[in-house]
């Protein structure tokens, strides 16, 4: 069991925790929890999410306090902007691991954590910080306790209901009514599925008081400072962004998910539908098996019926998977026998990965005779690291005598191309990833009282890498149009002849644009010519120096 146990622990060390800080964070979403949570730990207000110092209601407090907590504890890195998503995707895999531990053995168990670690989809978003990977580690151990306190009784079931609840709660602290939502139409459809209907009138009342005692404070902590707050939360940020159809948010069609939970289960994915065909057939009537599936299908259903979807709403989806593939592999492993399903899937994600090594050379090669710019400053090392790094995948795909050790090397297969990922990205492949980094060569030309200019795409790294929580916006707000309208925030939207009146007043403060290169040629005519400018992937970056008839007086105050 220990040798098992800390093979786990290592692939977690390894997947998770040590590629956290290798690379930039993202725009936007990476940016803006970390801008949060740095707001938080600089303002000592845990209570009012902002965002560039603008009221931002669009989620809870609760994930922005554990990363600010995160950033309280390892400083404001990148490191410790992700680690809360990557300690959710740990926690997520010990509750999944405890849950079957007792019931189904010690080495089914393992095999479904290692599944859940190595699903596509869970090592990209649990070393990515969005609150989705957050909130679904709360809901996975809110429904493990769930299913525990169902197959106990006395105080044992009191108890597990409680701590169902309180994870419950805590999901809701994360991202809202949703996440309380998932639970609820996991447990009532299996009940009714296991005709105790009467339960329905029974279970809840525990989980709902521990899910108050966690949630109530911070709820009437908001409804007492922000009295808005709930209705745009629920009405904006629920109902509309739930039903609305012409303006949804990330509109997609019914079928949206069932497509993504395919790729994010890759590599499992090509090996699971025989043995879970099989599975079902034999083993549907068992009360663990219609756990999972109602868990697996439901939130699944669930999403797909609202207007605006994205690909880490189904996060809760891949424990479930995880667990119903284990007990399908561990049957066929008592069939004894090749598992033919094992040896395709493996071939093909192989295949897959072969490819990927092809287009690599491909691409190295155009880079190194200068057909392409170089993609990174040092390229050549991380080209060697993801060559080598897919091609230890490749071998780990293939290798391997017996299913057992060819379900192990699948998995870890997978890890390593994650790992690879992670480590080897090029920092100029796109905005997403390099903006930080661009922002950071500029800093010498940020002072404190620098005035910030930006776009949505731009704002919230303006104020994460300058330490800034006061970035006038051009033209649009985007997440931000709550914030300022707001009637002491309207200043902070500037329109063209906002922004010209603002170089024209800087007086002694130096003024910096950073927005789209397309908004920059179109107003370029406009603005007086900067006196530092530059280009960096359709990003313009422009630094007014300040007027030196003012320079005694640094301080001017601009009327806008």
């Amino acid at each position: 069991m220990k040798r098992i146990c800390f093979g786990l622990l290592l692939l977690y060390i390894a997947v998770y925790l040590l590629p956290l800080g290798c690379r930039s964070l993202a725009i936007p979403d990476e940016m803006r929890y970390g801008e949060i949570a740095r707001e938080m730990l600089a303002s000592g207000d845990f209570v009012t999410p902002r965002l560039n110092g603008l009221r931002y209601f669009e989620k809870p407090a609760g994930g922005h306090v554990l990363n600010a907590a995160s950033m309280a504890a390892f400083g404001e890195t990148n490191f410790a902007v992700r680690l809360m998503s990557a300690l959710a995707a740990g926690l997520s895999a010990w509750g999944l691991f405890a849950l079957l531990k007792r019931r189904l053995g010690l080495e089914t168990a393992a095999l479904a954590a290692l599944i859940f670690l190595t699903c596509g989809e869970m090592m990209v978003i649990g070393t990515f910080s969005v609150l989705d990977s957050m909130v679904s580690g709360f809901i996975t151990l809110s429904l493990c306790c769930c299913y525990a306190a169902l197959d106990a009784a006395g105080k044992k079931r009191a108890g597990w209901l409680a701590l169902s609840g309180a994870f419950a709660g805590g999901a809701f602290l994360v991202k809202g009514f949703i996440a309380v939502a998932v639970p609820v139409v996991v447990v009532v459809p299996y009940l009714l599925l296991r005709r105790q209907w009467k339960q329905l009138f029974i279970v809840p009342w525990i989980p709902l008081a521990a899910a108050l005692a966690v949630a109530l404070p911070w709820c009437l902590a908001i409804a007492d400072r922000e009295p808005d707050f709930w209705r745009y939360f629920f009405w904006e940020e629920h109902v509309r962004r739930f039903f609305s159809q012409g303006e949804a948010q990330h509109a997609h069609s019914f079928w949206y998910f069932f497509p993504v939970l395919i790729a994010g289960a890759i590599p499992w994915a090509f090996i699971a539908p025989l043995p879970l065909r099989d599975l079902v057939r034999r083993r549907r009537r068992e009360p663990l098996v219609q756990f999972a599936l109602c868990w697996l299908v439901a939130p699944l259903l669930f999403f797909s019926a609202s207007s605006g979807k994205l690909a880490t709403y189904i996060l809760p989806c891949f424990a479930p998977f995880a667990l119903l593939l284990a007990l399908a592999l561990a049957d066929r492993s008592e069939e004894g026998g090749e598992n033919r399903s094992l040896l395709v899937g493996s071939s093909i994600f192989a295949t897959i990965l072969a490819t990927a090594m092809v287009g690599l050379l491909v691409v190295g090669g155009l880079c190194f005779l200068e057909v392409l710019p170089p993609l990174d400053a040092h390229f050549t090392l991380k080209f060697c690291g993801a060559l080598a790094g897919l091609a230890l995948a490749v071998w780990l795909a293939l290798s391997g005598r017996g299913n057992r050790q060819k379900t192990v090397r699948l998995g870890l297969s997978a890890a390593v191309l994650s790992i690879t990922f992670a480590t080897c990205i090029p920092t100029e492949v796109s905005q997403a990833f390099g903006l930080q980094g661009f922002l950071e060569s500029e800093r010498s030309r940020i002072e404190p009282d620098t005035i910030l200019v930006g776009v949505p795409r731009t704002a919230h790294s303006l104020c994460y890498v300058y330490k800034r929580d006061d970035v006038y916006l051009f033209r649009r707000a985007g997440e931000l149009t709550y914030g300022v309208s707001y009637p002491e925030a309207a200043h902070r939207l500037l329109d063209m002849p906002d922004l010209e009146r603002l170089l024209l007043q800087r007086g002694g403060r130096r003024v910096v644009l950073a927005m789209k290169s397309s908004q920059g040629v179109r107003i370029k005519a406009e603005l007086p010519m900067p006196d530092y400018e530059r280009e960096w992937l359709k990003i313009w970056y422009a630094v007014y120096e300040p007027l030196t008839e003012n320079v005694n007086n640094p301080t001017t105050r601009i009327a806008l």
